[in-house]
């Protein structure tokens, strides 16, 4: 099992990884003063700078993301599970913020026997550092629980990514949808919490 899901994260560094590290200087992200953004040491970056960083894009990301035309891509007035970006390793190393609809009350008590409620959405939206210490935008990761019988392997979730300039990357039962099955199956390994990866506790925000 173990040896699987090893598999599993090399297969999606392997869809993924190379995004981060072939942006030319026209993807590469710049402050309101027109200088690029840079992070030379992603994993060393304070909590308040990757907050600050995330404030200046987070409007570039959803304005790119609805290029897709589809639902849940405008996530601004949803609530953020998270008090400023973290590094998730399931998401090609990126920095991420995770956002909940009203739906998705349950998310911190989910389990195999208490799923999530038809309707709940997950939303990931990401930031790449690249190997010159640049900032790019990233992909969108949408959860969206759809009714039983829809894929019982994976628990009925319908798993989404868009890229930055909107363009649809693939989607469980649809478009590209072999293309995010290593979605499904990365969720695996959190199957007993409802397929739904925890956030980094000292990231979490107090409740609201």
């Amino acid at each position: 099992m173990i040896r699987i899901r090893t598999l599993i994260f090399a297969a999606l560094l392997a869809v993924i990884w190379p995004l981060q590290i072939s942006a030319s200087d026209s993807t590469l992200e710049r402050w309101p003063e027109g200088d690029h953004i840079r992070v030379h040491d992603p994993l060393g970056l304070a909590a308040e700078e990757a907050e600050k960083i995330y404030d200046t894009l987070l409007d570039r990301m959803v304005a790119g993301y609805a290029k897709s035309g589809l639902d849940h891509v405008d996530y601004r007035a949803w609530r953020r599970l998270n008090r400023a970006p973290y590094i998730s390793d399931q998401h090609g190393a990126r920095f991420v913020n995770v956002y909940i609809n009203d739906v998705a009350v349950d998310f911190f008590s989910a389990s195999d026997e208490q799923q999530m409620a038809v309707g709940s959405v997950v939303i990931k939206d990401s930031i790449s550092a690249v190997e010159s210490g640049g900032i790019a935008r990233g992909p969108l990761f949408i959860m969206e629980k759809m009714p039983a019988g829809f894929a019982p392997d994976f628990g009925d979730w319908r798993y989404t990514m868009i890229m930055p300039n909107g363009k649809l990357f693939g989607m469980t039962g649809g478009t590209g949808s072999r293309s995010v099955e290593f979605c499904g199956e990365c969720h695996l390994q959190v199957a007993p919490r409802d397929h739904l990866f925890e956030l980094p506790e000292e990231y979490l925000k107090t409740a609201e």
